[in-house]
């Protein structure tokens, strides 16, 4: 009897010694969830999950503390926000495209806020989310910023905006590419790259080095990997 109680202290002494990781979890902007799914589906490491918001927003729940073990933007600000001298590596990149709810098609855009009348344009809120920052800078470049912003309707982050075009809120709205691709929306005109900041994606893993985050981290560099970013819509970086 005396045997078994030993051996079986033993093995919860192992069991104890061993290292245990939790769940990886990887906090991404709300643009990136589906691609950032298939890549963790494609990767087959176990233990993976996505959590998904704004650039802006889950960067603030990381810094109040909230468990992520990899972090993924759109804008490279936001990623120096959270990294704490870690280093962060550039994955590829996108495209900004004006929607309509409509099925048309703008060969220019300078007649925007006449199509526009009073109704309202959709943008991911300019003031903090990577896609209304990328939107407003575009929009200031071809000299409409001042003559639409009074008509903006400011969305939590790019999908929320993306909805409102939608279901008719608003006729028109400005998203990435790979938004408009995944949600078959149509797409009324293309803004030139040289329009606003170059739109690229940025990671980077934080706190404890847990395993199965660092596997995916290698898995993103993979030529596997750029295929399945390619299927959704994105671009590699040489392109920008």
């Amino acid at each position: 009897m005396m045997w078994r109680l030993s051996f079986a202290l033993a093995m919860l002494v192992s069991m104890v010694a061993q290292p245990a990781f939790a769940e990886a979890k990887i906090f991404v902007a709300a643009s990136l969830v589906d691609v950032v799914q298939g890549l963790v589906d494609a990767s087959g490491i176990d233990g993976l999950s996505v959590v998904a918001g704004s650039s802006s927003s889950v960067a603030r729940q990381i810094k109040a503390g909230a468990p992520a073990d990899i972090y993924i933007s759109a804008n490279k600000e936001w990623a120096e926000f959270v990294a704490n001298q870690q280093e962060l590596l550039p994955l590829f990149s996108n495209r900004l495209v004006l929607v309509s709810h409509q099925d048309v098609t703008l060969p220019e855009i300078g007649g925007l806020p006449e199509l526009l009348g009073k109704k309202r344009l959709a943008i991911a809120d300019p003031n903090h989310v990577p896609a209304g920052i990328y939107a407003r800078e575009a929009l200031k470049y071809m000299g409409l910023w001042a003559d639409v912003q009074n008509q903006v309707a400011p969305a939590d982050n790019v999908r929320a905006a993306a909805r409102l075009v939608q279901v008719g809120a608003a006729p028109f709205g400005i998203v990435y590419a790979s938004d408009a691709q995944l949600l078959g929306m149509n797409i009324a005109y293309e803004f030139s790259q040289v329009a606003h900041t170059p739109i690229i994606y940025w990671a980077v893993q934080l706190g404890v080095q847990n395993p199965e985050a660092a596997e995916f981290m290698g898995f993103l560099g993979s030529d596997a990997a750029h295929v399945i970013v390619a299927a959704y819509g994105f671009l590699p970086l040489e392109e920008q």
